[in-house]
């Protein structure tokens, strides 16, 4: 019996390592500029959500349709994610290797509704509209839909199924 639990625990961990890792693809972002460069030779999307720390809407985005949708792993290839946190007094290094208060990048992607998810080139130019929270139970489509869009617009062939 104790054989049967430690083979069970092993393959529970071992599946569920790729999950895992999957969550940890949208880090807050320090270095779009390095970012940039891997989007670039990957020819993939960065997808960047501008959020408001402490907002309930921003953890309920997360946790309700955001990270389950990257905890299936679907889109590790499809784009790269990142954070960014527009009312703390952090900076983030721009796409051309600048430091930039947090709190300007809401206003350079244009957006006024928080939280959003953009989708944008290594230079920062947006590749689609940007993907507004709406009813959680559709996210998942409309995420596909958006990086799909995006990745058309690189002249990738990749499409998210």
């Amino acid at each position: 019996m104790q054989n049967f639990l430690r083979i069970l625990l092993m393959t529970f961990l071992i599946g569920w390592g790729p999950i895992a890792h999957s969550a940890t693809q949208m880090p807050i972002a320090k270095n779009l500029e390095k970012t940039a460069q891997l989007a670039t030779q990957k020819n993939i999307p960065i997808a960047i959500l501008l959020s408001f720390k402490g907002l309930n809407s921003t953890k309920d985005l997360k946790e309700e349709a955001l990270y389950p949708n990257l905890l299936s792993g679907l889109y590790d290839e499809a784009a790269l994610f990142r954070e960014i946190q527009v009312n703390t007094k952090a900076q983030t290094i721009d796409f051309y290797g600048e430091p930039l208060p947090n709190s300007l990048f809401q206003q350079l992607f244009n957006v006024t509704s928080l939280p959003v998810v953009v989708f944008v080139d290594s230079q920062g130019n947006l590749l689609t509209s940007p993907l507004i929270a709406g009813s959680y139970e559709f996210y998942g489509y409309y995420l596909k839909q958006k990086i799909n869009q995006a990745l058309k617009a690189l002249n990738n062939p990749l499409q998210v199924e």
